[in-house]
This record gives structure tokens, C-alpha cells and sequence, in this order.
């Protein structure tokens, strides 16, 4: 049985956790899976955006707590770079990644919606960080949490292994948008397909800028930024699409 699932439309993907017996909780295998996944893709020149869901009720609980038992010093840090893999997949995607939440998103489940590009969670998502709590500390992609919520917030999610509600979660900036449990697919393809309608040159290079963005300085970025401006101009897509929208004017 296949732990991850990948649906094909015309310019959009659908990447699926599909462990739902265990919520969708992330083994060696299924992040090996989910790295081999995204990495397909982003091969494919045609896409233009990808949503990430959880098969069942939840999104994703965590890193297996099986596996994690049974790790010792000279595996831990082969399975915490599987896991790390997967999330730098999702980061290195050339096209905007849409995370689709429900229920819990736990430990590496929230590690890799951070690594993601935009978030949309139903109003019974949960989330949480509780390494702490089974005497671990949180690594890899947690280190995103401080530029998304804040150092403080994010020093409470990894210290205490609480677990905040999607109100809080929204509230913090985790995510940008709540909705029913039924409208959440329905919203991440809307999303998507608005992301679809855009430029697809112009998309890639703003999801280039904005991971481009986290490492350098602003002197640095504007830079970055008027090169990508300016290379837009190699393609007819700016002088077209300028020439509709001053068209549709008229």
C-alpha cells in the first residue's frame, strides 16, 4: 500500500498523506514517499501549483511514535533527515504548495506545513509541538516557526508542547485562512486554481524571491528582486497580459 497518492488536473496536483489507520503519522517510509512525490513534480513543467492534504480526519500526528521508540543514537539522525528531506521537498518545489488542515497537525505534521507555502485549516485543526513532552527537542523545519509567529510564540508551542486551537493558530499567523470541515478542499482548490490563472513564469519566480527572501539582507533581496523583474521582460507574458488588462479597460 502506497502511504502517499498523487492526483493529477490539468495544471494543479493534489499530494495525499494516506496513512489515516495511524493519522497520517510520518515513518521513514512515508517520508521517503512524500519526498519522492513532491521531487516528481517538481520535474513536471506544466505545474503550476500543488495542494498537500491528510487522508481522514487528520492532517498529519506526527512522527511515528513507533519508530521513534525504537530509534538509537546511530539511527536518529538517518530518520530526522528522512523527515527533513521530505519538508525541503516541499520548500524546494518550484510552484506554490498549498497545505489543505484537518485535526491534529503534530510535531512534523506543523514542521511541514511550515515548509509550505500557504495554509488553509478547518476550525477543529489542532496543533502542536510535544517533543518536549517524550524528552526530545523539536528540530529541523521548527526553526521556521519563530519568523512565521514570532519568537515567543513559537518558544511556547516548543517548550511547553501545548496544543493551540485553529482560532489561536489564525490569530498567531500559522495560517491564513479557517473554514468548515466540509469547504476545505473546496477553498485550497479555489486557491489553487487562482494560483493556476496567474503567470506561470511569474509564479515561480515569486515563490524563488519569497524562499530567497528568509536568507538575505533587504539591500540584498531588493536586488534579487529587480534581477527577477527584469528577466520577466525575456518572455512575451508581461507585454501580453498588460496589453489584455489595458484592453479590458477600454
Amino acid at each position: 500500500m502506497s502511504f502517499v497518492s498523487i492526483e493529477r488536473y490539468e495544471h494543479a496536483a493534489r499530494v495525499t498523506l494516506n496513512r489515516p489507520d495511524k493519522r497520517n503519522a510520518m515513518s521513514s517510509g512515508v517520508a521517503a514517499e512524500l519526498t519522492a512525490a513532491l521531487l516528481s513534480l517538481s520535474d513536471d513543467e506544466d505545474l503550476r501549483v500543488v495542494v498537500l492534504s491528510g487522508e481522514g480526519p487528520s492532517f498529519c500526528a506526527g512522527a511515528d511514535v513507533t519508530e521513534l521508540a525504537a530509534l538509537t543514537p546511530e539511527t536518529a539522525e538517518s530518520f530526522i533527515r528522512g523527515l527533513h528531506a521530505a519538508i525541503a521537498a516541499a520548500m524546494a518545489c518550484p510552484v506554490p504548495v498549498i497545505a489543505a488542515i484537518r485535526g491534529a497537525c503534530v510535531g512534523a505534521g506543523l514542521e511541514l506545513v511550515a515548509g509550505c507555502d500557504l495554509r488553509i485549516a478547518t476550525h477543529d485543526a489542532r496543533f502542536s509541538m510535544p517533543e518536549v513532552k517524550v524528552g526530545i527537542p523539536s528540530v529541523i523545519e521548527a526553526a521556521l516557526l519563530p519568523r512565521m509567529i514570532g519568537r515567543g510564540k513559537a518558544s511556547r508551542l516548543v517548550l511547553t508542547g501545548e496544543t493551540i486551537d485553529a482560532k489561536t493558530a489564525y490569530e498567531w499567523g500559522l495560517v491564513e485562512e479557517l473554514v468548515s470541515d466540509d469547504d476545505l478542499m473546496f477553498r485550497a482548490g479555489a486557491l489553487a486554481a487562482e494560483i493556476a490563472e496567474a503567470d506561470p513564469a511569474a509564479i515561480r519566480a515569486q515563490k524563488r524571491l519569497i524562499r530567497a527572501w528568509d536568507d538575505l539582507t533587504i539591500d540584498q533581496a531588493v536586488e534579487a528582486s529587480v534581477r527577477e523583474f527584469a528577466d520577466s521582460y525575456r518572455t512575451d507574458a508581461p507585454r501580453a497580459r498588460l496589453a489584455a488588462a489595458l484592453a479590458a479597460r477600454k
